[in-house]
């Protein structure tokens, strides 16, 4: 409620305990009308923020952390840096590369951790976290000062430590709220759920029966953002899925034998091809963000997690796509949307439901939109 809309009901009070107009009102009343306004307005807004701290789903920030430290004993993951492995190539001389040797790719900046000999392997880390120092096999950096037994550039080799970025805020919400209102039940769709939140770069996990195999389940792995998880990942959620925070294996899963390594896999996300035509060419990255926020919320339907299934979150449609762009402020004259399935033929549609239940070909299916055409 405004403070202008509460002000006004103030003096319809007034008035109507004295059975008058409220044009009538005289200059005494409409003070004393402002000021208990002033007093029940700071009453409300002190009341409505009790009443969304009470659920982390509403919280501050604050709140959220206490709530989230304590319920998940932790905080949002921070940022990592990445770890790779750079040959070396040696020169004239034996003078070590000493740890602390920096290199550098484009704006960032690398630190060896050990001294090695010149030629052997290196092992450096970014000292900027985040996968925006992120390095790709045959890249290659140039030392800081030059080296005396070695060459000035090395090329990576492999990378042994993927960095990650902040965990989001929204994302760790969820995983707070997730741990209020899923609960553990021997190996259900909200068990996989729950562990796997123990995970970095992990935004959840789809737990489905294996199609064809009787008492399997098969996990898809959601990386957050546009991450795909890779096979480090992937083993850190077998890891939390098969064995607790201490170290101690799950029973059920152990005695049930649900799951197999070869069947936690990642989801796989393409990317959104979006061509603008027309005179909105200068909205290109404007449109592109909101259609890619759209789709991060267009997720698979669990029914043994969900009660009820909500056709708009599970369900990529050219209505909801065209609504989301012109709250963005988007112009346009139509829209066409052509998905390609996994493993399938372009087509194009209205609407797609992703990762259906009911059909094994689409489980954990989620990048499907191929090009969104807007004229």
């Amino acid at each position: 409620m405004k403070r202008s809309d509460l002000f006004e009901q103030v003096k319809q009070d007034f008035a109507n305990e004295f059975d008058i107009n409220v044009d009538e009102l005289g200059k005494d009343f409409l003070a004393i009308s402002a000021v208990l306004t002033t007093y029940n307005y700071s009453l409300l807004i002190r009341l409505n923020a009790i009443k969304n701290n009470t659920w982390p789903g509403g919280s501050d920030i604050e709140t959220l952390l206490i709530v989230g430290s304590d319920k998940l004993g932790r905080l949002p993951f921070p940022a990592a840096s990445g770890i790779y492995t750079c040959e070396t190539t040696a020169t004239q001389g034996t003078t070590e590369i000493s740890k602390g040797t920096r290199f550098k790719f484009n704006d960032y900046v690398y630190e060896s951790l050990d001294d090695v000999n010149p030629g052997d392997d290196i092992q450096l880390r970014a000292l900027t976290p985040g996968t925006e120092s992120l390095l790709a096999i045959d890249d290659i950096l140039m030392a800081e000062a030059p080296l005396i037994s070695a060459q000035d550039t090395i090329k990576v080799k492999s990378i042994d430590t993927a960095p990650s970025d902040s965990e989001d805020i929204d994302d760790y919400r969820q995983d707070v709220v997730n741990s209020f209102t899923l609960r553990p039940n021997g190996g259900n769709a909200s068990d996989y759920i729950l562990w796997a939140s123990d995970v970095s770069d992990i935004r959840t996990v789809y737990p489905y029966a294996a199609n064809g195999e009787a008492g399997k389940i098969k996990v898809y792995c959601e990386g957050v953002s546009q991450f795909q998880p890779g096979a480090a990942k992937i083993d850190e959620v077998i890891e939390a899925i098969k064995y607790d925070s201490e170290g101690v294996g799950r029973v059920l899963v152990d005695l049930f034998d649900f799951i197999t390594d070869e069947y936690i896999v990642p989801v796989q996300i393409s990317d959104v091809n979006i061509v603008l035509n027309g005179g909105n060419l200068g909205q290109q990255a404007q449109a592109e963000q909101i259609v890619k926020d759209y789709l991060y919320n267009i997720r698979p339907y669990l029914p043994t997690l969900n009660k009820t299934r909500d056709p708009e979150k599970d369900t990529i449609s050219q209505q909801g796509i065209i609504k989301a762009l012109s709250d963005g402020g988007i112009t346009f004259g139509s829209l066409i949307i052509k998905i390609k399935p996994l493993g399938g033929l372009e087509t194009t549609v209205t609407q797609y439901k992703i990762g259906d239940a009911d059909d094994p070909s689409k489980y954990g299916e989620i990048g499907v939109l191929e090009t969104l055409t807007i004229n």
